[in-house]
């Protein structure tokens, strides 16, 4: 059967009480989000559909931002096994224009490992991150994730990592993320006094900034004029890989 206009009147309400601004994000909060989340999923279940295109005209558009809101939440309010739960739902959602490097399932994947880690099991977030990083191995945010685990727990694997990183990036390996990884690497390598490296990994980085600045222009050129609504959670058109809000939509 297709969504109705009460399934959307419900679900919608449920996520408005739950994420009015004033609320304190607490545990008290999220049980009212969580509640809501149920209620999107069981529809999902009812209708055999587990993607962001239900068919609705209310709930599809608001459906990324409202997992993005909840498993922040869920993060703040300390709830670590409920926000592995709902992420492990987001791995299984199809999101409209799903690629090789979806962003719902990348942030997914290092919610899900480092809430193993914030519960103390951090062998366990080692081990979901290598096995990531195995399967995807250009993946710049998996990388930043992995390496800030370790210097957080104070592994010497750490050093290892971040000098391997810095070899690839001057080999001139593509990652996903470049200007991501290059920025967070110049940090962590100023950090521990290794300013030569640092200054290089800026300079990369600003480089790759440039590259982006050529892709809004690309986006301003192609898609800019076309009067088409671009929501914040999709793929930004300009090409980066990233979510328009964190791309052109926020330039």
């Amino acid at each position: 059967m297709a969504v109705t206009e009460k399934d959307e009147i419900i679900i919608e309400y449920g996520f408005v009480r739950a994420f009015l601004p004033d609320l304190p994000q607490n545990s008290e909060t999220a049980e009212k989000a969580l509640a809501a989340w149920g209620q999107l999923w069981e529809l999902m279940e009812r209708e055999n559909n587990f993607s962001d295109q239900l068919g609705s005209s209310v709930l599809d558009w608001q459906i990324g931002n409202w997992a993005n809101d909840l498993t922040m939440l869920l993060h703040n309010a300390g709830r670590y096994k409920e926000l592995i739960a709902v992420n492990e739902q987001i791995l299984q959602m199809k999101w409209k224009n799903n690629g090789d490097s979806n962003l719902f399932h990348e942030n997914a994947k290092r919610d899900i490992a480092d809430a193993y880690a914030d519960m103390g099991n951090v062998e366990k977030a080692y081990a979901l991150y290598r096995e990531y990083l195995e399967k995807d191995p250009l993946w710049g945010w998996g990388w930043i994730g992995y390496y800030r685990q370790l210097n957080d727990n104070d592994d010497p694997m750490f050093l290892d990592v971040i000098e391997e990183l810095y070899r690839k990036i001057e080999k001139g390996v593509c990652f996903r993320d470049k200007a991501d990884l290059c920025r967070e690497l110049a940090d962590e390598f100023e950090t521990i006094g290794e300013s030569e490296k640092a200054d290089y990994l800026t300079e990369k980085y600003e480089l790759e900034r440039e590259k982006d600045k050529e892709r809004v222009t690309r986006f301003l050129q192609n898609i800019g004029g076309t009067g088409r609504k671009i929501y914040p959670n999709e793929p930004c058109p300009c090409g980066s890989g990233k979510k328009y809000k964190k791309c052109c939509g926020r330039k």
